[in-house]
């Protein structure tokens, strides 16, 4: 609107209109400087006997009549190299609120105890859970001991010799085909599963909220996993008709 007031421009004026009656003036801004260009450029140009119509600028700044959704996100951010663990984020059957949640924290972008520290040197950065350490991401999953009874009551039988506590490791193992298939799916679903239900778990308890036992937190993500392995048989070809019977033969 600014824009269009700085330029005496009618906000729904026709690029024909525009072109014919437009009154060049000085200005400061640089994109008014250009915009003013243009249109100079086109009224020596020529108008022709063609209607207006709406074009979208898409890569290689080629001007289309349809919209592209993927050119114009790549067109407005700053692209980056390819992380090796999105493969463990992003894959089909994953539930959109537990794989956000595991992104920001691949990110290191969760609020915990050392980050808090980076903004308020008095904070309190001990971990709520174990009480015995810094909470930083690599901590809180699955270093504590708190956490780590929980990841390897889930996925034990299901890493077996691959079995790792270390963050770094559990992302490579998830991202790469050290485990395929089901098990892989399911490693994927119950990483992200966990890592919603400690960082809500740890939470809660800087809130004073009611504390709750590893044996509740494994007893919630083993039935948000059966459930989500349900909701999904029959539907997502044979992989997932066999995804609940390699779960139970997993469990304790």
């Amino acid at each position: 609107m600014q824009g269009c007031i700085a330029l005496g421009i009618n906000l729904n004026a026709t690029v024909e209109f525009v072109i014919q009656n437009y009154r060049s003036r000085r200005y400061r801004a640089g994109n008014l400087i250009t915009i003013d260009k243009e249109i100079l450029r086109l009224r020596t140009q020529g108008l022709t006997d063609e209607e207006d119509v709406v074009l979208w600028k898409g890569k290689g700044d080629v001007f289309r009549v349809g919209f592209d959704t993927n050119q114009t996100w790549n067109l407005t951010r700053v692209q980056q190299a390819k992380v090796q663990w999105y493969k463990g984020i992003w894959f089909s059957g994953s539930t959109p609120k537990y794989s956000v949640m595991t992104w920001i924290a691949a990110h290191n972008r969760l609020a915990t105890g050392d980050r808090l520290l980076q903004w308020n040197a008095q904070a309190n950065a001990q971990c709520i859970l174990c009480k015995s350490a810094v909470e930083t991401r690599d901590h809180l999953f699955f270093s504590c001991p708190f956490t780590e009874a929980i990841w390897r009551n889930l996925t034990g039988k299901l890493l077996g010799q691959n079995y790792s506590p270390t963050w770094s490791q559990v992302l490579q193992i998830v991202s790469k085909n050290q485990i395929t298939g089901v098990k892989k799916f399911l490693l994927r679903y119950v990483l992200q599963v966990s890592v919603h239900t400690i960082w809500l778990e740890r939470n809660g308890r800087r809130h004073g909220t009611a504390q709750r036992p590893p044996s509740l937190l494994i007893k919630f993500i083993d039935k948000q996993t059966r459930n989500r392995i349900s909701s999904l048989r029959g539907r997502r070809g044979t992989l997932f008709n066999q995804a609940m019977g390699i779960w139970f033969s997993s469990r304790d």
